[in-house]
């Protein structure tokens, strides 16, 4: 039977390990999207990122700022939309590589789609900066022509985007190419250049641009750049670079911001559309859409379980029964009240020993257990084994009310109780 025992499952370790386990679903949903969230930042800060292009041009006196979504953006301040294009394929999703060398050699950052480019495109001025390196040069800081994307890819993705099909990306013949811009000359490592019909060059020729522009379906013009080593914090400081972006920016932007948009959806509103309250319950409700559905499900699981457990080992207070009621008080009073009009002050003396006694009982082992030292006898035997150094006053005290006779006058009758409430206070606030 105790072999058993032993092998019944403790219901309190099956609590603990519930709620230790919601606790750890929680920490791994809130590391995952932590995770999510600081890969993006990863790319912008990395050499292929941009974000190095915003710190510039607000420097030099040009609005700019980065967006990641979220929130509307009046396209009637934005002079500029600079699109980073991270992925090769917009009509595929990327696979998440399964190995450290397929991550190195992966192509596509992260997924975009062709029509919120297009319809970006539709309402401000866009410079789509097409892809040029794989992940392991953001990875490894190393610009190793190795680690160059495939151009045919890149091709389609830019006939996909502009109104023609004969886009066609080629690479520089030289380690380090030179543009001129107006008074300054750019420097591109590994130039990527690109040739197509109805694109007219802004930097490089016809036949060998690195930025032109060009039509949509729609007859819109967008702005292509090629090689984004030109504006990225790996070859913003090669050549003039860095002034040759900034004198385009102001050209094509003037007094207007300059946004450099990370986001995959179109969050550009107009001023003419209807007016929507600057938060709505929407806004709220973005909060508990994936991935955090996940953690606030893992978050109420957790409550549940921490309420539940509280509420069984703990518990309510449990309210302390009333020993004495008021009935029996009434009682108690008007005997002691008949007791002193008889001149019997030795027999209420010894009552109140006795009830004296049975209050402090309650008060050292509680009401539960009172009533088995609340006689004398018991006390006694309970304060020589607990108290053993108020045990002989107690004894004096005890024989001094015993011995009073019923007729006792008032003054004896009060020493007495004088005595025996003074060692029991003692015992009771014996540490």
């Amino acid at each position: 039977m105790s072999q058993l025992d032993h092998t019944q499952p403790d219901p309190n370790r099956l609590g603990a390990d519930k709620i230790i386990l919601g606790l750890l679903a929680v920490l791994m949903i809130g590391a995952l999207f932590f995770v999510s969230s600081q890969r993006q930042q990863q790319l912008r800060s990395s050499p292929s990122g941009l974000d190095g292009l915003q710190v510039w041009l607000a420097s030099e006196g040009q609005a700019a700022r980065n967006f990641v979504g979220g929130w509307s953006l009046n396209a009637d301040e934005i002079g500029l939309l600079i699109l980073p294009l991270y992925d090769t394929d917009l009509k595929k999703s990327r696979v998440s590589p399964k190995s450290e060398e397929k991550y190195i050699l992966q192509q596509d950052e992260y997924d975009l789609s062709i029509e919120p480019i297009l319809s970006k495109a539709a309402e401000v001025p866009v410079l789509l900066v097409l892809p040029k390196w794989r992940s392991g040069m953001r990875l490894t800081g190393l610009a190793h022509p190795y680690l160059l994307a495939e151009q045919a890819r890149i091709s389609d993705t830019l006939n996909d985007l502009i109104d023609t099909s004969d886009a066609r990306l080629t690479s520089g013949q030289q380690p380090f190419l030179e543009f001129s811009y107006k008074a300054h000359t750019a420097t591109v490592y590994a130039a990527q250049l690109f040739a197509a019909s109805g694109c007219a060059p802004i930097i490089g020729t016809a036949s060998a641009m690195i930025l032109g522009a060009c039509q949509l379906a729609d007859g819109e013009r967008v702005y292509v750049l090629s090689d984004p080593d030109l504006i990225n914090n790996h070859g913003l400081a090669l050549g003039d670079n860095a002034f040759v972006i900034r004198d385009f920016a102001a050209e094509i932007a003037g007094d207007q911001q300059v946004v450099i948009d990370y986001s995959r959806g179109n969050w550009l509103t107009r001023d003419t559309r209807e007016i929507q309250r600057d938060r709505t319950w929407s806004d709220l409700m973005r909060f508990f859409a994936p991935p955090f559905t996940l953690m606030w499900i893992g978050l109420a699981i957790t409550v549940v379980l921490v309420l539940w457990r509280a509420g069984m080992r703990f518990g309510p207070l449990i309210k302390a029964p009333d020993v004495i009621g008021a009935g029996k008080m009434m009682a108690i009073g008007a005997r002691a009240r008949l007791m002193r009009l008889s001149n019997r002050d030795g027999a209420l003396v010894a009552d109140y020993g006795k009830a004296r006694l049975a209050a402090t009982a309650a008060k050292l082992v509680g009401s539960a257990n009172a009533s088995q030292i609340s006689n004398q006898q018991a006390f006694l035997t309970y304060t020589h084994r607990r108290h053993p150094k108020h045990a002989a006053a107690l004894v004096e005290a005890l024989n001094a009310i015993n011995a009073l006779p019923q007729g006792a006058s008032s003054g004896l009758a009060m020493a007495a109780v004088a005595d025996l409430d003074t060692i029991l206070e003692q015992i009771t606030h014996d540490t």
